[in-house]
Order: C-alpha cells, then sequence, then structure tokens
C-alpha cells in the first residue's frame, strides 16, 4: 500500500488554448500486490497490481440554482496498474537496496469529475472508451522508474510513473498524458533470503 501524487499533462492542439489553470497533484491512496521473481541473487523481476487514481485538483466557478459558487474541482481517474519491472538488489548485510524500471500498462475503469460547491459535494460522471465523446481511452502505457529498501520481510519504495499514451480521443484538440510519482510499502511472504 502507498499513496500516490498524480498529475495529467495537458498540450492543446493546433488553434486551441488551455486556460490558465492552476493544476495540483492529486493525492490518493494505492494497493495492491507485487510478485518479486529472483534470477540471481542481484537480478529479479517484480510484477504485480495495483489499484490507484490519478487526476489533477484545482478551484473553479460552478452556477448551482442560478448562483455562482467557488468550487473545488477533482478529476478523478480510477484503474488498475499492472508494472513489469527489470531490477538489481544489492545486499548491504541485514538490509538490501535496489533500483527497477519498466513498463507499465493501466487499464482505466473509472472517471469523474467530483466537486464540492455551496459547501456539498456531487460529481459529473466521465466516460471511457476508444469514441470521439468518451472522456478518456480505457488503456494507458507508460514507463515506470522504481527504488527503495528491503529488510527482512518489508520493502519500502519511490517510485515515478511517466504515461506514454494519449488519454484524449481528440488529440487533434488536447493531448493528456499522466504522471505520477509516490511512496509504498509492502510486506513480502514466501520465501526471503
Amino acid at each position: 500500500m502507498g499513496v500516490d501524487f498524480s498529475k495529467f499533462k495537458l498540450k492543446a492542439g493546433e488553434g486551441y488554448e488551455i486556460d490558465d489553470t492552476d493544476f495540483k497533484r492529486l493525492i490518493s491512496p494505492r494497493i495492491g500486490f507485487i510478485i518479486d521473481v529472483g534470477f540471481t541473487d542481484n537480478l529479479f523481476l517484480q510484477s504485480g497490481a495495483f489499484g490507484s487514481a490519478k487526476g489533477v485538483r484545482y478551484d473553479d466557478k460552478r452556477i448551482i440554482s442560478e448562483k455562482e459558487y467557488d468550487s473545488k474541482e477533482y478529476e478523478i481517474l480510477l484503474g488498475i496498474d499492472v508494472p513489469v519491472n527489470f531490477g538489481y538488489k544489492y545486499d548491504l548485510g541485514g538490509a538490501k537496496i535496489f533500483a527497477m524500471a519498466g513498463p507499465v500498462v493501466s487499464f482505466n475503469l473509472y472517471a469523474t469529475n467530483l466537486y464540492k460547491a455551496d459547501n456539498e459535494y456531487d460529481n459529473d460522471h466521465q466516460s471511457i472508451g476508444t469514441r470521439e465523446e468518451d472522456d478518456f481511452k480505457p488503456i494507458n502505457f507508460g514507463i515506470n522508474i522504481e527504488g527503495g529498501v528491503e529488510v527482512d520481510r518489508f520493502q519500502f519504495t519511490a517510485f515515478y510513473t511517466q504515461g506514454l499514451s494519449d488519454l484524449s480521443n481528440i488529440p487533434d484538440m488536447v493531448k493528456v498524458k499522466t504522471n505520477v510519482f509516490g511512496l509504498t510499502a509492502a510486506v513480502m511472504f514466501g520465501r526471503v533470503d
């Protein structure tokens, strides 16, 4: 389990503009499992599946019952991340440090624009699919870089994942890519050398 700090990177297509909204990182939990397969004392492969939320948060205005309110907006994309990392561990005697990198595939399952205005929360559901009218594509590819320390059955990591795919179905208007950094802690089961 851990915490993600994610953000959408937006790039306007030719002839379009993106307003000057101050987008901030979305802070969200991460939970899942990992599988660690050692090839030698030092080389290993690690994969798994993580439930995660990616997105942004920002301030905006909303009209409710013909009145304008300041609103806190959260653009949220929920999905499952499946990384496949190749890594190297170095034994310090009592602890191991490691670094790994590899591709990650994200399966996007649910999207919404959550907002708080007039002291109440509500949301606008968004669609995921491959049609031009869908808000997000269902699959995202990226690259993951991770490092950390392993002590007995406990593993602590810091990671950065850069989305390579455009999540927008209308790339001529806007391109949307994700980037996430985060911290995780894991308990390893099975045999630990």
